[in-house]
């Protein structure tokens, strides 16, 4: 996160698959108002306001709710006015998951530093 925090401790199971520094692409309530720099409730309230896009039902029993973190980035960047356009390849998209991966762990790296170097297209208004 730019702050320098960290999301909350995903499950062990959750992570027992993802290399060291990989941010997991959905994210729990919780992770995802920690990823917004929010409460839990503040997030449920912006969630419901259409600040941010609805939950995603996951699981058997399709009981767990989750949000996709480029979907809350891409919200962000529209509310913002950077309105980034998707990557255009996926060796583009993964190259930005290893830049924010970095980012978020306060980790300088090649990719991280390219992609801050990035021209942004400005929106039309």
């Amino acid at each position: 996160m730019p702050d320098g925090s960290t999301l909350p401790a995903p499950s062990r199971r959750r992570t027992a698959a993802l290399p060291p520094g990989l941010v997991p692409r959905y994210l729990s309530r919780e992770e995802a108002a920690a990823y917004l720099g929010v409460s839990p409730e503040t997030f449920d309230r912006e969630v419901a306001a259409g600040w941010w896009p609805p939950a995603r039902r996951r699981g058997e029993k399709g009981t767990r709710l989750i949000w996709d973190r480029l979907a809350l980035d891409a919200a962000a960047d529209q509310a913002s006015g950077l309105g980034q356009p998707l990557p255009a390849s996926p060796a583009l998209a993964a190259q930005r998951a290893l830049a924010e991966a970095a980012a978020l762990k306060g980790v300088s790296n090649g990719a991280a530093r390219q992609l801050r170097h990035q021209h942004r297209p400005t929106q039309a208004r």
